[in-house]
């Protein structure tokens, strides 16, 4: 009887760890989506927009294999989290290889040096454009068309070529916080010209009852500032998770690049 009540022990014991074991392979293995885009279309609420829908499709269909959690950073601080990465340290046993970075371009900072250690997955073609009032009748033609006027920038961000004219005096600069009030500085003619990501002037003009009401006085030069693609990014060590995301037929997202912008 002594005996009896040992094995059926055993085996409850040995059944107990089989079902932690499995518990334990079973969870799902967090990924953060970290995000310095916290304007339109990537971020257009709490918890909704581009990014938010995008962490929403992956974690439908990641079962139990991955979970997908956003976290929304400056980019001051995303610089400070992937610092090892950026500088070429990694991978290694310190850095740390459970995220990824959308709506990016390889160009735009994170590779110093010049070794490239993420891996890229395109996302769509967007570009920078140029916004002036309709009522004027100038048109950009360049960054250099822009001397003399009052430009507005978006705080913290660098604008190729502008820049160098901002520092010579040729262009006053003035920075905000966000896209939209830039677009409303421009309509309330207290600056010249400004320059956003396509992307979100389409959203703006589309779903802002402000800016949309006055849509016809703003004017959407046909020179692009600048085009480019965006990506996911990766560290290189995480080919597995990057195959799951090529894998993955997203759905359209509640986005559409308009060929008009």
């Amino acid at each position: 009887m002594i005996k009896l009540r040992l094995t059926m022990l055993n085996v409850l014991c040995l059944c107990l760890c089989m079902c932690l074991c499995l518990s334990a392979y079973s969870v799902a293995q967090t990924i953060t989506i970290y995000s310095y885009h916290n304007h339109p279309p990537f971020v257009t609420g709490q918890n909704s927009g581009l990014t938010f829908e995008l962490a929403r499709q992956l974690n439908e269909q990641a079962g139990d294999r991955y979970f997908f959690k956003v976290s929304i950073v400056p980019r001051e601080r995303l610089n400070y989290l992937l610092k090892d990465w950026i500088r070429g340290a990694c991978p290694n046993s310190d850095c740390k290889q459970n995220w990824i970075v959308p709506w990016v371009n390889p160009k735009w900072g994170f590779i110093k040096g010049g070794y490239d250690n993420y891996l890229w997955h395109e996302q769509f073609k967007d570009s920078n454009v140029i916004l002036s009032r309709a009522s004027e009748r100038w048109t950009y033609l360049g960054p250099s068309s822009i001397k003399g006027l009052l430009f507005a920038g978006m705080r913290g961000h660098h604008y190729l070529e502008i820049d160098d004219f901002v520092a010579s005096g040729d262009i006053k600069r003035i920075d905000g916080n966000r896209e939209r009030d830039n677009i409303l500085k421009l309509l309330y003619q207290r600056v010249d010209v400004t320059l956003l990501p396509a992307s979100t002037v389409a959203y703006l003009l589309e779903n802002d009852p402000k800016i949309k009401a006055q849509a016809k006085q703003i004017k959407i030069n046909d020179k692009k500032h600048h085009k480019y693609m965006r990506y996911i990014m990766l560290p290189e060590s995480r080919t597995s998770l990057l195959a799951f995301v090529k894998n993955i037929k997203l759905k359209e997202l509640s986005f559409n690049s308009k060929s008009s912008l």
